[in-house]
């Protein structure tokens, strides 16, 4: 693998490949990113104002050909209130759903919200941000709600009923994932120090954990793999794999990061690739076939990296945001120079 300068040098005419950038607005910091599942290089990315902590929120939607190139937006979108997360639809191309600090779950059509600006449909938890949204990629027909006031939520789309409430966390939800196999089961992590499986059949949750000594768990994702084994990141700075069927010690505890690992996403073309979001500046991908797992690093983020995600129609591709307001693209194992290309002065969105 290619050493930590090799790969973030910013010398030209040296092989390396340019890291197409994508640059907010001022005072917007990235949350999440998220590439299509439907295909053709598009990418969204949540972002909120002011870290989050009090203003609006934007949706950007980006083409991106190949990762190569520069980022052109497609469509922009604001919201009163944060965009904490992002998900797009499994049954439309054109529909992405938001999750938002003003306790509401915000499904925009692609087709016409550049326009208006307003959502084709809006849910709510009763309150606190909605921290997490996930779409059932298995079922197509659910999505699932993480929020800081402790609730769970699975909802019908179409309708807008909610099917489940889990209240069970103590604390707030960080993050709730589906199960890449089964339509039934998912996966929740919580300021509680626990990670928790659900069933929607079963009106209570199947199993708790606590993980990561106790401390705050922040993301959690499914092996695309193996149905049984999840993965793991927390305040601890560690990124921890666990079997489901037996949870009691993790297989494997994966060190890199120096802060909090706040986002952590198993690849969809490899078993054993973990890309890992954190505090630290820095994202981490891990090769869980290696004697040594850390295998390299990025550090082309200025502040707290929050969102990661892997291409599915190109294996290798990924994407990263941060609170520096920067959007990258680029592939696994290539060295690369993170360039800030001139960019279109963006519209403005009304706030």
């Amino acid at each position: 693998s290619y050493s930590f300068c090799t790969l973030l040098g910013r010398g030209k005419g040296d092989g390396r490949h340019t890291m197409p950038s994508f640059m907010m607005h001022p005072n917007f910091g990235g949350y999440s990113v998220e590439y299509s599942p439907w295909g053709g290089d598009r990418l969204a990315v949540s972002a909120a104002e002011n870290f989050g902590v009090q203003g609006s929120g934007k949706l950007y939607v980006l083409h991106n050909p190949m990762g190569q190139g520069p980022m052109n937006l497609e469509t922009m979108v604001a919201s009163e209130d944060g965009m904490f997360d992002i998900a797009w639809s499994e049954v439309s191309p054109q529909h992405i759903v938001a999750a938002c600090g003003d306790s509401s779950i915000k499904i925009y059509n692609l087709m016409t919200c550049g326009e208006t600006g307003a959502p084709e449909a809006i849910l709510r938890h009763a309150q606190g941000e909605v921290y997490s949204v996930n779409w059932n990629p298995v079922s197509k027909q659910h999505i699932v709600t993480g929020c800081w006031n402790r609730e769970i939520k699975v909802w019908n789309p179409m309708t807008g009923g909610c099917i489940l409430t889990g209240m069970e966390h103590q604390k707030e939800v960080y993050n709730v994932v589906w199960n890449p196999r089964n339509n039934e089961l998912m996966a929740s992590c919580s300021g509680d120090g626990t990670f928790k499986l659900w069933d929607i059949r079963q009106p209570s949750s199947m199993l708790t954990h606590v993980g990561h000594g106790g401390d705050i768990i922040l993301s959690c994702d499914w092996n695309k793999y193996d149905p049984n084994v999840l993965v793991t990141s927390g305040v601890d700075r560690a990124v921890n794999m666990w079997d489901v069927r037996r949870p009691q010690q993790p297989l494997l505890m994966l060190r890199g990061h120096q802060s909090a690992v706040r986002r952590v996403k198993c690849s969809p073309h490899s078993r054993n690739l973990i890309l890992s979001a954190g505090y630290d500046f820095q994202l981490c991908l891990f090769d869980t076939d290696r004697q040594q797992p850390l295998s390299q690093r990025y550090v082309q983020h200025k502040e707290f990296v929050v969102g990661c995600d892997w291409s599915l129609e190109h294996a290798g591709l990924v994407a990263s945001t941060g609170w520096d307001g920067f959007v990258y693209t680029w592939r696994l194992g290539t060295p690369v120079a993170p360039t800030h290309a001139s960019q279109p002065p963006l519209p403005p969105c009304p706030p």
